[in-house]
């Protein structure tokens, strides 16, 4: 795997398939990644806010503590890409309606973003704070909320199926009920 700094990124960045690259400590901020393919990569520490994704693939993609906000996932090519974050700070990014089948979201910080509408199917929130991010209209079946926390998810408004929660976070689907508990 060949690692790419700041300094060599546009040796790559001008590419329309991309694969096999560790990129580390790259601030992306503000480039369009349209039209290209990603395949086997790592970013690592890396600044992934306001990209232009459209119809960009990300196969088999390991985001690894990185800044990611205003990432428009919506507009990936879902039928190609799968992913996972880890120690990631995730802001005010839009997965409306996207095929998050299987998703590993592991210790990252989840503010103020949209999963309405999306396919969290055996996906695994694992020690996320999801503080203000939203879940309508998800198909949440086996995924697994365990160790996550500040979540607002109203289970007549998702299909939970099977869902995984703990004694201790189950306080968070009562978030949209209009009640007391002492």
């Amino acid at each position: 795997m060949k690692k790419i700094l700041n300094d060599s990124l546009l040796e790559v960045i001008e590419l329309n398939e991309i694969s096999n690259i560790y990129f580390f400590q790259v601030n992306f901020s503000w480039l369009k990644f349209t039209w290209k393919i990603f395949t086997d990569c790592i970013f690592e520490k890396c600044n992934l806010s306001n990209i232009d994704l459209k119809n960009t693939t990300f196969n088999n993609i390991e985001f690894t503590n990185s800044k990611i906000m205003w990432l428009k996932f919506v507009d990936i090519n879902q039928h190609l890409s799968n992913f996972n974050f880890k120690d990631c700070n995730i802001s005010l990014t839009p997965f409306y309606g996207v095929n998050l089948k299987n998703t590993n979201f592991d210790d990252c910080e989840i503010k103020e973003s949209d999963f309405n509408n999306s396919d969290l199917e055996n996906a695994n929130f694992n020690y996320c704070n999801l503080e203000k991010s939203l879940f309508v209209n998800c198909n949440l079946k086996k995924t697994n909320f365990i160790w996550s926390y500040n979540f607002s998810i109203d289970p007549n408004n998702n299909k939970l199926n099977k869902t995984r929660f703990s004694r201790e976070n189950c306080i968070w689907l009562l978030n949209n009920f209009d009640i007391i508990i002492d």
